[in-house]
């Protein structure tokens, strides 16, 4: 009996401890004023470089990604990876259009939060270039999502529209009319 108990407690110590290891410690508490544009919301700093493919750091970045309000399928095919190299420039191949997520890790150097990656949502607005990190010590940045801007409809999409309502108009009419003469 006491043997079923110590080996209960031990299973529920080892998974508590297994828990503990999956969600990687912060290191400091990021701001949305850490890049520029200024952020929407951020989430981090969170200890380590966890834009990569291991099971634990695709993990970490889902739940980041998560609490932005982003639904990541933890899959890096379709996203943009960059090294940033200690620049304070961050410059995607892809323009950043709309709501825009991405994550940032920053090593060790002086001047950054430490070894720490930090996830922000960002609005891009019509086309950015750039952002700018207000951090030194940049390593790697990921591009997860962009938004697409949804536009004004052309002058020539408006007219169609609106012929489109005078013609549906005029067909009613024309049905009550022949519906009237028949009655």
């Amino acid at each position: 009996m006491n043997n079923k108990i110590l080996v209960s407690v031990a299973a529920a110590a080892c998974m508590v401890a297994a828990a503990a290891r999956a969600t990687p410690a912060p290191v400091a508490s990021c701001a949305t004023t850490d890049i520029v544009p200024i952020a929407l919301s951020c989430v981090g700093f969170i200890s380590g470089n966890l834009l990569s493919n291991n099971g634990g750091d695709i993990t970490a970045q889902t739940n980041a990604l998560a609490t932005l309000g982003l639904t990541w399928d933890g899959n890096f095919s379709g996203d943009e990876k960059v090294s940033v190299g200690g620049s304070h420039t961050l410059n995607f191949s892809t323009l950043l259009t709309g709501i825009s997520y991405i994550g940032i890790h920053f090593g060790g150097g002086v001047g950054g939060p430490g070894n720490a990656t930090a996830f922000y949502k960002l609005d891009a607005g019509a086309g950015l270039d750039t952002i700018t990190l207000n951090y030194n010590a940049s390593s790697d940045a990921v591009l997860y999502s962009i938004s697409p801007v949804r536009g004004v409809p052309e002058p020539a999409s408006w007219a169609m529209m609106i012929c489109g309502f005078f013609g549906l108009g005029a067909t009613l009419r024309r049905a009550r009319r022949v519906q009237d003469a028949a009655a």
